[in-house]
Parts: structure tokens; sequence; C-alpha cells
């Protein structure tokens, strides 16, 4: 009996719920796909704080509002039909070893930004359309290069978010020289290129800005 109630509390959970339990440790199912498919595998951390794993769309500047993605290996039969994730549904995600968070904190729930730079700052990055994909996100070990492409090729409505001291803060285009004029006050040279709005310190050079200002409070600190 309780073998029963146990079999169909289960099948009434979501594809990506169930999918947390594999049949065996060391299939397939739960393999990272090839470089060239389009959807990876992404281990999640759900709203309520539970673990799931599904194949997650690589290689993007973040989601908003919804995700496709499979709940099983795309590329293993039988093969899954794509569905649908509201992004509000999630805490975290990493895909092939980017972190992506809900930006809940800063009042942006349907929004799942990628962290592009760790340090005393946290800068956290959504493209302008949530569908578009960011050829210069490679890997990893080569994050800050990735990053210092990216502050190049930028478009005019990507999304900034900061992190500082557990606070998460949105960054808005029209806000953003005299916000981070204030952010950045305590690093008197950097503060001010950015509020006379000179080249490689406006909105679309915030990984640079970062970068540097991180690199102004580690050495401060070790004073």
């Amino acid at each position: 009996m309780y073998r029963l109630l146990y079999v169909l509390a289960l099948l009434a959970l979501p594809d990506f719920v169930q999918a947390q339990t594999p049949v065996a440790p060391d299939t397939s199912v739960w393999r990272d796909t090839g470089p060239k498919t389009p959807h990876g595998l992404a281990m999640l951390k759900m709203a309520d704080g539970r673990a799931a794993r599904a194949y997650f769309p690589v290689n993007r500047l973040g989601f908003e509002k919804a995700i496709d993605y499979f709940p099983t290996n795309p590329k293993v039969r039988p093969f899954p039909k794509i569905k649908y994730l509201d992004v509000d549904q999630l805490a975290s995600a990493t895909i092939r070893g980017y972190y992506y968070e809900n930006m809940r904190a800063a009042g942006e729930p349907d929004v799942l930004a990628v962290r592009l730079i760790e340090g005393p700052v946290e800068l956290f990055a959504l493209r302008g359309t949530a569908a578009s994909k960011v050829p210069v996100l490679l890997s990893p070990v080569s994050a800050l290069a990735s990053v210092a492409a990216l502050g190049l090729m930028a478009v005019d409505n990507n999304r900034w978010f900061l992190r500082r001291n557990g606070q998460l803060v949105a960054i808005t285009h029209g806000k953003f020289r005299p916000f981070m004029t204030e952010y950045t006050a305590d690093c008197p040279a950097l503060s001010e290129q950015v509020r006379t709005g000179i080249k490689g310190f406006q909105h679309n050079d915030m990984p640079e800005i970062i970068r540097l200002y991180n690199e102004f409070l580690l050495s401060s600190a070790g004073k």
C-alpha cells in the first residue's frame, strides 16, 4: 500500500523534479551533451530549496520569464519533448561551469542572470533580448577574457546587477552614471571617470569597471 502511494506521488511531480533521481548513477541520461548541442546539463536549485537536473540552453547571457528545456538528455532515446519552466521557480542554475542566479533579491524574480565576475563586488548580466546567444562566453577558465570581449561587444540594453556585502541591486541604464559614481566613490580616480562618462567607462563597459573596482578594493584590503 505504501509503495503504491509513493509511486502515485512520484508520478504527480513535474518532469524536472522527477529527474532528480536517475535510475542508475552512471547512465548516459545525466551526461552532458556535446559542444555543438544547444542544450547542456544544468544543475538546478529550485526556489523552494529542492535540487533538480535538466538540460538548459547553453551560452546564454541570462534568461528572462521562461526557459525552454529538456527534462532528460535530448540526445538519448527516447528523445524528450521540449518543455518550459518559469524563471521565478528557480533560485540558481549551473550550466557548464557558469553560475546563474535569480535576481529576486533585486526586485526582478523573472530574471535569471549569469555571474560574470566574482570578488568583493559580483557582477551579473542579462542580455537585452533573453533569447540572444553570446558567443564570447567560452569557458570558466577564460571568463575574464570573455568579460573583456563582452564589454566591447555589449548592446545598449544589457542589464547589469551588482552584489556587495550581500546586497543585490539592479542598475538601470538611465541612472547608470549617478549610481555608479556614488557606488565607486571610495575609489576617486575610477568614480570621476564614470561621472564624466568618458569612453571606456560607460554603461556597456560595466565588466571592465567592476574589474578595476575589485582590484582597488582588494589592494586596499591588503594595506
